[in-house]
């Protein structure tokens, strides 16, 4: 099973769970009951106390309507000053909002209740919201701020000595932990102690989903005794509900793996049960996935083909994209173990293709990420904005209500008007003083906001520049070394020759003719290694020019194995000029028989130039960790080949470094994703790359193991 989404689900549970544990159970006679009490209610304080409990009723069922009746809540609360009523209100609708996904009204409804809950000082409801907004932005990918929000969450709920809200943020820690390898002892920590502490309140929701989460981790690190143990406690606990579905399955496969294949059977049988008698399409995709491995390690192929099928078409209605993954791959090992290698490969091919969209939706939503980031900081400051145009209105209002009174008092005296007449004057000039300042501020933040804008768009355009001009020092510091060595010849030969000149000259006036001759054969051969040595440097200096001209955008027949030479020699030089202590050794396996193919010469060999400078880099800092470790026995060797495929041809980049660990390697496309230290890197080289491969038809492949090195692949078509 896929952890992450596993992890995913229950964290949400207790988000929402943990935020309504007063709700009530019997739904349709509550929400009458509630209707007819708002109708008869006469304080107005407990009318917002049926608005919000009837939202809640209603927000598994009818959201917008629970929406609507949160709004009338906050509204009513703001009319008679009702604080509380207030909070619980933008509590209410940020959930709301995250259930339905809108996150950035989320967070903002969030925000507000968390600054109303501060200046109640509910404490309670301040660690509660913290949690909330940390739960928001972990399902935006921002697992720093995630973390930040539940700590500070954690710290006031210990303050406080809330059982329930320590154990709800040590759970909800240890998911994000979870989300990398790197910290998985780090979330087992937290799951555990959530664990203790759902315990000692007796909770059993909590107590479930804690122990899921630790069987989860144990079952990842197969760990079999102890995930066995755990999802047992979890079962115990839920067993029957829509929640049994995650142990069920896990137990399922763990008992497949040990061998004990009924037992294994009847717990998938409980989990596809449950999950179709509730209609949950996610837990019984999922339950399929884990009855089919079960089937495939008891080498049932037809019956695992069988549910992955099923699965496949679940998973597709959902838009469950990590499912379909394994479910690609599991179809694919099936079909491979059956002898229908056809249908494996295709199935290989929808795994790439499903990961593709993965990515490509990952790299979106980072942008989405940056772009929602400055909305929300745009909307928050038309909160303000709008804030301060009601006090000016309230403060008009106001006003007016002063002059009726006062011409109504003038009918009295008309000295007291006169004089209150006048102190009036002073006041609208005092409140237009201050409308024109108030404009003038309103008008400063929104220059701010959009000079934040533009600020962003400068500068990831400044840091592609910046990958450019890398680029450009490093062919500059090759081209330069490379034009040296020719130049180096012809400079000494020349000065040779000229030596030879006058040691014939010095022969001829004495007559040894024969003498003369001799040195005038070495002249000749000297003038022809000149010749040579400058042909050379003006083939460098042509070919540079080939690749840079103006016409860039243009393709043209390019021989790829002449265009790998150059760049390969001119990235080496580039480097041994920058770094003097740098040292590898390098080798061409070119294909002799490749033809011409129509490409951007220039793009094409940026791309080359940028794989094999990170491929010396990845030599390099081997070198430097065998060197600290004592060891002498590493040689660095990058090796660039080409070979001609089915319809293209296929350039490869092959180091011995220390490799790309798995838990990067779908990151390592990505824009302004780098491994180098602050200032060696943009993080752009391989996502241009990519771009330039991918507008000319082309694909990318990438083959790692650590300590082993890696080999960058790229396929170009051969355009008819």
């Amino acid at each position: 099973m896929n952890r992450n989404l596993t992890v995913n689900k229950y964290f949400f549970i207790i988000l929402f769970y943990f935020s309504l544990v007063n709700e009530s159970e019997a739904q349709t006679s509550r929400v009458d009951s509630l209707v007819v009490a708002i109708g008869e209610s006469k304080e107005d304080s407990l009318k917002v106390k049926h608005y919000l409990d009837l939202g809640l009723e209603l927000l598994g069922t009818e959201i917008t309507d629970a929406i609507d009746y949160f709004e009338k809540a906050i509204q009513l609360s703001t009319e008679i000053k009702y604080n509380k009523g207030l909070a619980d209100g933008f509590n209410s609708k940020g959930r709301a909002y995250a259930q339905l996904g809108s996150f950035q009204e989320a967070i903002l409804a969030f925000q507000e209740a968390l600054k109303v809950y501060r200046e109640l000082q509910n404490k309670t409801g301040e660690a509660n919201i913290l949690s909330n907004l940390g739960s928001i932005y972990y399902m935006l990918g921002n697992n720093t701020k995630a973390l930040e929000l539940h700590f500070e969450s954690l710290k006031i709920s210990e303050q406080l000595d809330n059982k329930l809200r320590i154990g709800t943020s040590l759970n909800n820690i240890g998911t994000v932990y979870s989300k990398n390898n790197n910290t998985i002892n780090e979330a087992l920590t937290n799951f555990k102690r959530s664990l203790e502490v759902f315990e000692e309140i007796n909770l059993e929701s909590g107590m479930a989903i804690a122990a899921m989460n630790i069987g989860e981790v144990y079952f990842l690190e197969s760990n079999y005794d102890s995930a066995t143990n755990y999802h047992e406690v979890a079962l115990a606990l839920c067993d029957g509900t829509i929640d049994a579905t995650f142990p069920l399955t896990q137990l399922g496969e763990i008992n497949s793996i040990l061998g004990d294949f009924n037992k294994a059977y009847a717990f998938h049988e409980r989990a596809i049960e449950i999950s179709e008698k509730s209609d949950a399409k996610f837990e019984l995709t999922q339950s399929l996935i884990g009855l089919a491995k079960t089937q495939k390690l008891q080498q049932n192929y037809p019956g695992a083909i069988g549910s992955l099928e099923e699965a496949e078409v679940l998973a597709i209605e959902i838009d469950a994209k990590n499912e379909l993954v394994e479910i690609y791959q599991n179809l694919a090992e099936s079909y491979a173990l059956a002898g229908n290698y056809k249908a494996a490969y295709e199935n290989e091919v929808n795994v790439k293709s499903v990961k593709e969209i993965i990515a490509k939706t990952s790299t979106e939503k980072m942008i989405q990420q940056l772009q929602f980031e400055f909305q929300l900081d745009k909307k928050e400051a038309e909160i303000e904005i709008l804030q301060k145009d009601k006090d000016l209105k309230n403060a008009a209002v106001f006003n007016q209500r002063i002059i009726i009174i006062a011409s109504l008092v003038a009918l009295i005296l008309f000295v007291i008007i006169s004089i209150y007449l006048y102190r009036n004057n002073l006041g609208k000039q005092k409140a237009n003083r201050l409308l024109h300042f108030q404009k003038e501020e309103i008008r400063a933040q929104r220059e701010i906001a959009e000079s934040a804008y533009d600020k962003l768009i400068s500068t990831q355009a400044l840091l592609i520049q910046s990958e450019k001009m890398a680029s450009l020092g490093e062919l500059t510091a090759g081209i330069a070394h490379e034009i040296q060595n020719p130049l180096n010849f012809v400079n000494n030969f020349s000065e040779l020759s000229a030596e030879l000149v006058e040691e014939m000259n010095e022969e001829l006036e004495k007559g040894e003719i024969d003498e003369a001759k001799a040195i005038g054969k070495d002249l000749k051969a000297n003038l022809y290694k000149i010749n040579s040595h400058g042909k050379r440097a003006d083939s460098i200096v042509k070919g540079m020019l080939e690749h840079s001209r103006t016409n860039s955008g243009e393709k043209s027949l390019t021989d790829i194995n002449t265009l790998a030479d150059e760049f390969l020699r001119l990235s080496y030089h580039g480097i041994r000029a920058k770094d003097k202590s740098f040292n590898s050794d390098f080798k061409l396996e070119l294909d002799p028989l490749i033809p011409k193919i129509n490409i951007i010469g220039k793009d094409i060999g940026r791309v080359i130039l940028n794989l094999v400078n990170n491929a010396f880099y990845a030599c390099a800092e081997r070198r430097k960790s065998s060197d600290k470790d004592g060891a002498d026995d590493y040689h660095p060797m990058v090796i660039v080949s080409t070979k001609q495929s089915l319809n293209g041809v296929e350039l490869s980049v092959k180091d011995n470094g220390n490799g790309i660990p798995d838990s990067i390697k779908e990151k390592i496309f990505q824009p302004f994703f780098t491994t180098k230290p602050t200032g060696k890197g943009t993080g752009l080289g391989l996502s241009l790359s990519y771009d330039i491969v991918k507008a000319h038809g082309g694909d990318f492949r990438v083959q790692s193991s650590v300590g082993k090195g890696t080999e960058m692949t790229i396929f170009l078509p051969i355009e008819e």
